[in-house]
């Protein structure tokens, strides 16, 4: 995980940033960022859509992504390929780790005080991989974009 100070990011703002310090993300910046603050934890700690996950495929859109001032055409063909990355890279990490989604990955339902406890007691024993989830994130999106 990236940290600034004694800010820690979390899962998508990491990706994100790790992405971009290799692949300069056009649009990235501090809106950016704003948004993916609420990815982490499967968005918002709800243990949907992993934040690496997440911060990956919001690299693919700055990327290759339309802003609608395309032609129909070129909107099409855009919004096609991109959706082809997308589920490209998501079915390759749910092939590596076993799922996209937070909840599945930790093991723990972070919405109950209960799954609170138990996240926090795993975590102080090291117990969960997202830092290994963003880098092979970003790197599997940076090999995409090279091949």
């Amino acid at each position: 995980m990236i940290s600034k100070g004694d800010n820690k990011f979390n899962c998508c703002e990491s990706t994100l940033i790790r992405i971009d310090r290799e692949r300069e993300l056009l649009g990235f910046g501090p809106d950016v960022m704003k948004i993916a603050s609420c990815f982490g934890g499967g968005v918002a700690g709800w243990g949907s859509v992993c934040g690496a996950v997440s911060g990956a495929a919001m690299a693919l859109g700055l990327l290759h992504g339309t802003d609608g001032g395309e032609d129909h055409e070129e909107f099409s063909r855009r919004r096609t390929e991109l959706r082809d990355q997308s589920q490209s890279f998501l079915k390759a990490f749910e092939d590596k780790w076993g799922s996209v989604n937070c909840m599945d990955l930790l093991g723990v339902d972070r919405r109950t005080e209960e799954g609170k406890k138990r996240y926090e007691e795993l975590s102080a024993q090291g117990a969960f991989h997202c830092g290994d989830y963003v880098e092979w994130a970003a790197d599997k999106i940076l090999e995409m974009l090279d091949s």
